[in-house]
């Protein structure tokens, strides 16, 4: 491993097998000896300011056994490919934040806007005020791209940005060569990626918007391995072989004590020096549990934590460790129990178990309900993401039911999560794999003109998310038994229940959060009614008058209440594939 410990300005570099190691500055022709100590490390500092090393490419030379190999730094600040060999460079990190003092929003409070960074300024109608940004690190920062994100209030998760292996990761990335180092294709400049990237993260902050990045520690890591070999980084199985529990590749070996502090040393980095807020794991389930503890310990408190809690093979947990070992720690996983259940009711397709299946989603998996979290932040809530099919293919170009899907994610406990362009009815023609598509993988910003209804309409049912304490629970909700006062959900069910009523249209009754002043939780109730079947349905109301707050049929939400809308008394018709959102008037 190599570090630049600042401000000492030393350089290290792990290999506790070498007889000798030289780091050699390649067109400056220095080759200077590093020394060793007793745990592996070999380190030097420079006579020279690093100043005059910027950009400037360089290597390890190191002997081993009587041979000697040219090493590339695995955790170079920066890389880039010359004469078809990938090299490491000095970065130049001589940034100033403009925005040295953003406060992350608190966990429990954001909705997560999952994006492809290239994909917010591909096409020809992203308003970019230098034309050479597209695509880039710097295309986001522009006010129109930062202005959009800001009004949805959301917090970005952006796809791997790390250095990928363009033939293996192709558009998405997901194959990083190392850890430290940026994607150069997307930078303006392959000289200043490091500035570019911290510039993006940046611009985002100065729009109160925190900013995710999905990193892959799973498999890849090319660079780790040609200079610690493969015994070191990659976890083999008891019969010899090594496990590919990706299905991507060697999955990597998280247990070694190396490789776990390289880990956290690398997330530490790209919180100091880019100041990222929180990390999304791909199939976190492939790292070991105490790996996984050791991160949720050694990261600032304000970092959020993210993981997938599966994989193809080999996992080392799964969703039931939320209620075990992971419950005194931040870590959140994607909720594909809520996945799959909403792409069933949004379509119309479910039947009693698809219902119930989402009701506990809904209340966010409780352990106690059958699922597996013990607060709903624990809870990734989604039905689309970048892998599968987008929410406006998922139902034909239903523009009330991607309302509807929208609305089931952002009513229900637990932190929710939308997939780019969901508000504009973002479509890649039925793929589910676009991996490998660039040219799929682009927001066409006049579709968010063309749906400006629906883009409004999200974006104000997420402020009414935010302001409304009701979807913030941080632990069981309590059902309504009908023999004690004190309940926080009341299920309602369409007009037949419970032998002849429709199974895709659910509803129910949600009080606030219990508090310091308890004496009005039943006068500011919330009714949340939801149909995704394909024929309309009836619900019998409680007494009094509801004013209409979100009308799915619409697709209008107001938080203080709909004009077109009359107040509802008695019952509420809800027709197929809509939603509504009442409150007492």
């Amino acid at each position: 491993m190599s570090r630049l410990l600042w401000p000492k300005k030393t350089i290290s570099f792990y290999n506790p097998k070498a007889e000798s190691v030289s780091l050699v500055i390649d067109s400056l022709d220095i080759c200077w000896s590093m020394k060793p100590n007793d745990r592996g490390y070999w380190s030097i500092k420079p006579s020279l300011p690093f100043k005059d090393f910027k950009n400037l490419s360089y290597h390890f030379r190191v002997e081993e056994n009587g041979k000697i190999r040219k090493i590339t730094d695995p955790t170079a600040r920066r890389l880039g490919m010359f004469n078809k060999n990938c090299e490491s460079y000095f970065a130049d990190l001589n940034y100033q934040f403009r925005n040295r003092y953003f406060y992350t929003t608190p966990f429990h409070k954001i909705v997560i806007y999952e994006t492809h960074l290239p994909a917010l300024t591909r096409h020809a109608s992203a308003k970019l005020p230098v034309p050479r940004y597209k695509g880039t690190y710097l295309g986001p920062s522009s006010e129109f791209i930062l202005e959009y994100l800001q009004n949805l209030s959301v917090a970005v998760e952006f796809l791997p940005l790390h250095y990928n292996d363009e033939e293996l990761g192709k558009d998405w990335g997901y194959y990083s060569k190392n850890y430290h180092s940026m994607r150069v294709d997307f930078a303006v400049n392959k000289d200043t990626v490091n500035n570019e990237v911290m510039q993006l993260v940046d611009s985002l902050h100065g729009k109160k918007i925190p900013v995710i990045l999905d990193v892959v520690f799973n498999h890849g890591a090319e660079l780790w391995v040609k200079a610690w070999g493969e015994d070191i980084v990659y976890r083999q199985l008891d019969n010899g072989d090594y496990c590919n529990g990706s299905g991507c590749g060697e999955t990597i070996n998280t247990e070694h004590s190396h490789i776990r502090q390289t880990i956290i040393d690398s997330l530490l980095y790209l919180v100091n020096q880019y100041r990222f807020d929180g990390f999304r794991f791909d199939l976190g389930a492939l790292h070991d549990i105490e790996t996984m503890l050791e991160i949720d310990k050694k990261l600032p408190n304000r970092i959020y934590l993210i993981s997938e809690p599966w994989a193809l093979s080999g996992s080392k947990w799964g969703k039931g460790e939320m209620s075990s070992v992971f419950a005194k720690t931040r870590w959140a996983i994607w909720n594909d129990d809520f996945r799959e259940s909403g792409k069933t009711f949004i379509k119309g397709k479910g039947d009693h178990h698809n219902r119930d299946l989402l009701m506990r989603g809904i209340v966010g998996s409780h352990v106690d309900d059958g699922g597996w979290a013990l607060r709903p932040q624990q809870c990734i809530n989604y039905i689309s993401c970048h892998d599968g099919k987008t929410l406006n293919d998922l139902v034909k170009g239903d523009k009330q039911r991607v309302f509807l899907a929208i609305f089931l994610v952002l009513t229900s406990q637990g932190i929710p999560m939308l997939g780019e362009g969901s508000e504009m009815l973002y479509s890649k023609q039925g793929h589910d794999n676009s991996y490998d598509c660039p040219d799929l993988n682009q927001l066409n910003w006049d579709d968010a003109q063309k749906h400006s209804d629906l883009v409004k309409a999200v974006a104000r049912l997420i402020a009414l998310r935010k302001q409304f304490s009701h979807f913030r629970y941080r632990g069981h909700l309590k059902v309504n038994d009908k023999k004690k006062s004190d309940w926080n959900i009341d299920w309602i069910y369409p007009t037949g229940f419970p032998h002849n009523d429709n199974v895709n249209a659910i509803g129910y009754l949600l009080r606030r959060p219990s508090g310091l002043i308890n004496w009005n939780r039943d006068q500011h109730t919330l009714l949340i009614l939801m149909n995704g079947s394909h024929s309309g349905v009836n619900f019998q109301l409680p007494k009094g008058k509801w004013k209409v707050l979100v009308d799915g049929f619409h697709i209008k939400t107001d938080i203080n209440g709909i004009s077109i809308t009359p107040p509802a008394k008695n019952h509420y018709h809800l027709h197929p594939g809509t939603c509504a959102m009442l409150t007492p008037n």
